[in-house]
């Protein structure tokens, strides 16, 4: 079974747009975003499409950083909401037709040499990305896939 197998859409379309995209919506933002996620908070094993999608969800505002925060150093009660975003789904289809990252047989996604690299590239410029390197360096390995499948099961009843 190849890895394209796994592609979550048939297809990836281009088009223009009359207006400015805002950032957190441009796919290089989001592709940057997603190696760092790997890079910082994903550990060896693999991150989960749940977990990408709570933690970049999560940095759509300063508020639900510190919820998440909070939930993982156990300093909070209160429920993570698991929202999906189909921008996200769509960088995941084009960072696999890109190569710049695979699905492992369990379902977890990995990076390439090649992401690998990307991620390199990222993490030696300072000027990158400040914000979202200090919260995932804050968030670190502490959303493990457990507390994800916690959270699905909570949700799910």
């Amino acid at each position: 079974m190849g890895n394209e197998d796994f592609i979550l859409t048939d297809y990836i379309v281009f088009d223009s747009k009359p207006d400015a995209v805002p950032y957190h919506y441009r796919l290089s933002y989001k592709i940057a975003l997603t190696c760092l996620i790997f890079g910082l908070s994903c550990g060896r094993s693999g991150c989960s499409l749940s977990k990408l999608h709570l933690i970049i969800v999560s940095m759509y505002s300063e508020k639900e950083k510190d919820t998440l925060l909070k939930y993982v150093n156990g300093e909070s009660n209160q429920y993570l909401v698991l929202r999906y975003d189909p921008t996200i789904n769509k960088t995941v289809d084009f960072m696999l037709a890109d190569k710049i990252m695979f699905q492992q047989g369990n379902g977890l996604f990995r990076l390439t040499v090649s992401g690998k690299s990307f991620l390199g590239k990222i993490m030696c410029d300072e000027s990158l990305l400040v914000k979202e390197k200090e919260f995932l360096n804050k968030l670190s390995n502490k959303l493990t896939e457990n507390l994800i499948d916690k959270l699905k099961s909570t949700l799910l009843g």
